[in-house]
């Protein structure tokens, strides 16, 4: 998974190769309920914090804020949230038993 920020002007590529079990469970607790559509500037510093944590704390929530391109900033979570819970159900998709 990858988010790329505007720093100090130019474009850095942030990457992250594991997700740990912690964050599938910290990406239930952060999602759970939140309206993408209707989200309170809170709600929106938690996800953003979330980001942060998704991706080791390379970079700052205010990196975020003033990196990413306004128009990106709810697709960017929405593909995170996606990111994590894509890989958990790829990882239960062998248990389901054929009747």
């Amino acid at each position: 998974m990858q988010i790329t920020l505007k720093i100090k002007g130019k474009d850095k590529t942030f990457i992250t190769d594991f997700i740990s079990a912690r964050m599938v469970r910290r990406t239930i607790e952060v999602s759970k309920g939140i309206n993408f559509n209707d989200m309170a500037p809170e709600e929106l510093d938690q996800m953003v914090g979330f980001i942060v944590e998704l991706f080791s704390h390379q970079f700052t929530i205010d990196d975020v804020y003033d990196g990413l391109p306004s128009k990106e900033l709810i697709p960017t979570m929405m593909n995170c949230i996606n990111e994590v819970v894509g890989e958990m159900g790829e990882a239960t998709a062998g248990d389901e038993k054929n009747e």
